[in-house]
């Protein structure tokens, strides 16, 4: 009986410990033939710290999202960014980086080595000519999106348009798409100290839901144009917009190729491109859309926007630079209510004096005065 009862001890220990081995260090590495690489990782933590999307990198990229319900963090990105280091030899093409979790301080970071093997001879990998017959571009516009933005300075609450487009050289149409968009304070998302995502999980609008930001109808598949409402990030400071980019056949959506957004008066998220198929938003909720697949295969860039500044309003800080223009009039008031109000200032002036000099001087200069016909006929 001592012996059964050790064994049994034996083998609950083992379990255990295979069961922190599984929960507490997990990754998982996904590399795809088009130059593409999905990770799911779960640094090991101990059981009170909680997986922070700021603390972990892979290279200089930031994570994608994270899986709640796996308790992972996902990172899909390209080989030629984030600072994968590139080796060949012996007819392999190595891509190697690094990822990194940071603890608190005084304590080392956690690190685990990233390595992505293709045969030499390859040709998906070469990234070089992966956008020679297509031109991405990223602008701020003005409220209409028939030019450009006529300032970059956005007091908060106000609307910053953003427009998106590809222009190709071949003939067959092609549907533009935004993978993924994050502010950050630097040009170089390596050297960020501030950062905010506005889309993630290959095409969900999150700043839709947590803030105030939507998509607008299309005008043409290779454009996609939206807005987001400015808000306390980075406030006075430069702001740029770095947004992956890609293109995909027409009216063939995916969780890899979609623009979804959160219908907050319906709870739910939409297709912008086709409501029919919210399905595919599904994944958004859970910000698990990039989880187990790579992006498929076809065009791609990333594009900086900027530097622009988001500020605060402050009431009278602007009146030395203000002028007057025939459209504003004053203070930015339409010209046509600054005349009616001297209008009405102006009739109320005249009947004033009007009613002075009735009751001083018409009716004798008091209320009580009654004029001396009325007097002598009395009498």
């Amino acid at each position: 009986m001592l012996l059964v009862g050790r064994k049994m001890i034996l083998t609950q220990v083992l379990l255990f410990w295979l069961f922190l081995a599984s929960t507490f260090g997990q990754k998982v590495i996904d590399c795809s033939a088009n130059a593409a690489v999905t990770i799911q990782w779960r640094p090991e933590l101990n059981w009170a710290q909680k997986l922070d999307l700021s603390k972990a990198h892979l290279g200089s990229c930031p994570p994608s999202s994270i899986s709640m319900e796996h308790d992972m963090l996902l990172f899909s990105v390209w080989l030629h960014d984030c600072g994968f280091k590139r080796l060949v030899s012996e007819g392999k093409v190595t891509y190697t980086n690094v990822l990194t979790y940071s603890l608190d301080a005084g304590l080392s970071p956690i690190t685990e080595l990233v390595e992505c093997v293709y045969d030499f001879n390859s040709t998906d990998l070469d990234m070089d000519n992966v956008n020679n017959d297509r031109v991405f571009t990223l602008e701020l516009m003005n409220s209409d999106f028939n030019g450009p933005a006529p300032s970059t300075v956005f007091t908060i609450g106000t609307k910053i348009h953003i427009r998106a487009k590809v222009k190709q050289q071949e003939l067959t149409a092609v549907q533009i798409y935004l993978q993924r968009c994050m502010l950050a304070n630097t040009p170089d998302l390596s050297q960020y100290s501030q950062l905010h995502v506005l889309i993630s999980d290959a095409g969900c609008l999150t700043e839709s839901k947590e803030g105030n930001a939507t998509f607008l109808p299309r005008r043409e598949p290779s454009e996609i144009r939206l807005y987001i409402q400015a808000f306390r990030f980075a406030l006075g400071e430069q702001v740029f917009l770095h947004c992956d980019m890609t293109t995909g056949d027409l009216q063939h959506f995916s969780v890899y190729e979609k623009s979804c957004q959160y219908l907050h008066d319906q709870s739910r998220w939409e297709l912008l491109d086709d409501p029919a198929q919210s399905y595919i938003c599904s994944c958004c909720e859970s910000l698990t859309c990039m989880h187990w697949n790579n992006f498929e295969s076809g065009t791609y860039t990333r594009q900086v926007l900027g530097p622009f500044t988001m500020v605060e309003s402050r009431p009278g800080a602007s009146d030395k630079y203000t002028f007057w223009t025939a459209e504003q009039g004053l203070g930015g008031v339409p010209v046509w209510l600054v005349a009616l109000a001297v209008c009405l200032i102006l009739i109320l002036m005249a009947a004033a004096v009007a009613t002075s000099y009735y009751l001083c001087f018409w009716r004798g200069g008091r209320l009580g005065y009654r004029p001396s016909r009325e007097l002598l006929n009395k009498y």
